[in-house]
């Protein structure tokens, strides 16, 4: 006679189920043992705080006057229990609790015989054909929605670096810049993302949440002073922000809210600041026009080589290092002429020369450029050179001017010199600087 019957057992009968011979722990229709070390840890948590967890599906049936059961859905807890109980692993970060440390035969023995009487809740299936076990498990797991990385994480790391993650993935301007959608919300890829951030101001641009877990079993438990340094660059940066994205021409009107826009702007941002530019009383309507222009000019098909580069690398390889690391140097480039009120050097000054040279307004279109000193039109054959008045404050695209030949000053001008036409962008800090593992 088919029938489910369902009912509590404690983990001293899966134990002694175990011992006997008398369960099967995986069957061929069960998926191979899946669980993080961190995972594992804090389902022993869970026992231990006495936290009830989801019901268990096994099979039985009567082997020579024995019950035999096998597992159909519970595999990865039941495993971990009682690999605990052999002593196989220990509780160590991510728990926090007063027993840290300690294997299952190290635990005082009220905790032991607690541990052994916790309960769990038991669906069993009885007179069920292989065939009808597999189609049993099946259906468990179809219309199940499977847990995101993010929202398994949250289960496993639970801690300093997880809170901080949640708290700024809150902060109203990524609210207001549309930063993240409903769904991403929903799901925990806004906090996943802002781990990503973290993790940047940490240590660099990684690969894209590749790193991630160890971050959150790193930071479980995190000076609360080292929590502070980082909210504050976090912070800082996004204020910074709002200053470039005011309230009439927003980020969300912009590529930049876009994630690989966004974790480049924002760590290019952080690593100015910490090399000891800032925008403090200087005017950054320039730079807004730049990036404004780069709004336009940043495109797969852009009459701008550096800006189809740049686009390139926002949709191919997105989010690994190098592609991450290459467009937070164009970032800071464009950027730096305010940040540190000097002209650009090196990759930069190629960079501004193209953009400078390359008759584009704010908004992509076609302008007509004068000579900054007889303010005659030049042409592309007379432009040798770019450059800004001694007394400039910041040195933007939009600030450089196209000389005549004849019109050039060095003792009154900042130039930049016209790079060889097959000159490229390489930024050597692509190829120094690699993630941190």
């Amino acid at each position: 006679m088919k029938k489910w019957n369902s009912s509590p057992h404690p983990i001293s009968d899966i134990r002694d189920w175990q011992r006997t011979g008398r369960l099967e722990i995986r069957p061929d229709f069960q998926r191979h043992e899946v669980w993080s070390d961190a995972a594992k840890v804090m389902l022993m948590d869970t026992i231990l705080r006495a936290i009830p967890m989801p019901k268990a599906f096994v099979s039985s049936a009567i082997r020579e006057g024995q019950v035999y059961r096998i597992v159909i859905d519970g595999q990865q807890r039941i495993s971990s229990i009682l690999a605990f109980l052999d002593d196989k692993f220990s509780l160590e970060i991510p728990y926090g609790g007063e027993h840290k440390g300690l294997i299952y035969s190290q635990l005082p023995e009220d905790v032991r015989n607690d541990f052994l009487q916790y309960s769990i809740d038991f669906n069993e299936a009885i007179g069920f054909s292989d065939d009808e076990l597999r189609e049993t498990y099946s259906r468990l797991n179809k219309y199940a929605v499977p847990l995101t990385k993010q929202e398994l994480r949250r289960a496993d790391y639970p801690g300093a670096f997880l809170e901080l993650a949640e708290d700024l993935a809150a902060h109203d301007f990524l609210d207001a810049g549309r930063v993240f959608s409903i769904a991403n919300r929903r799901r925990f890829a806004d906090v996943e993302f802002v781990s990503e951030l973290l993790a940047g101001l940490i240590a660099g641009p990684q690969e894209k949440r590749e790193t991630l877990d160890f971050y959150y079993l790193k930071y479980t438990v995190w000076e609360q002073n080292e929590v502070k340094k980082i909210e504050t660059r976090f912070l800082a940066c996004l204020s910074d922000l709002a200053i470039l994205f005011s309230p009439d021409r927003p980020i969300s009107s912009t590529r930049f809210k876009q994630k690989a826009d966004f974790y480049s702007l924002l760590l290019a941002i952080d690593e100015l600041r910490a090399e000891g530019g800032c925008l403090d009383g200087v005017d950054a309507e320039a730079l807004k026009m730049d990036l404004r222009m780069l709004n336009f000019l940043i495109e797969p098909e852009s009459a701008a080589p550096d800006c189809r580069d740049y686009a390139i690398k926002c949709v191919s390889q997105a989010n690994t290092h190098g592609s991450r690391r290459w467009r937070m140097e164009f970032l800071k480039v464009i950027l730096g002429g305010t940040y540190f009120r000097h002209p650009p050097t090196g990759d930069g000054a190629i960079l501004f020369y193209r953009l400078a040279t390359g008759n584009h307004g704010p908004f992509g279109e076609p302008t007509v450029n004068l000579c900054g000193v007889c303010n005659e039109e030049v042409s592309g054959e007379e432009a040798l050179e770019i450059g800004w008045k001694r007394d400039s404050e910041v040195f933007q695209v939009h600030q450089a001017s196209r000389l005549h030949a004849g019109c050039l000053n060095p003792e009154q001008w900042h130039l930049i010199a016209a790079p060889s036409s097959d000159a490229s962008l390489t930024f050597a800090r692509v190829q120094a600087q690699q993630p941190l593992i």
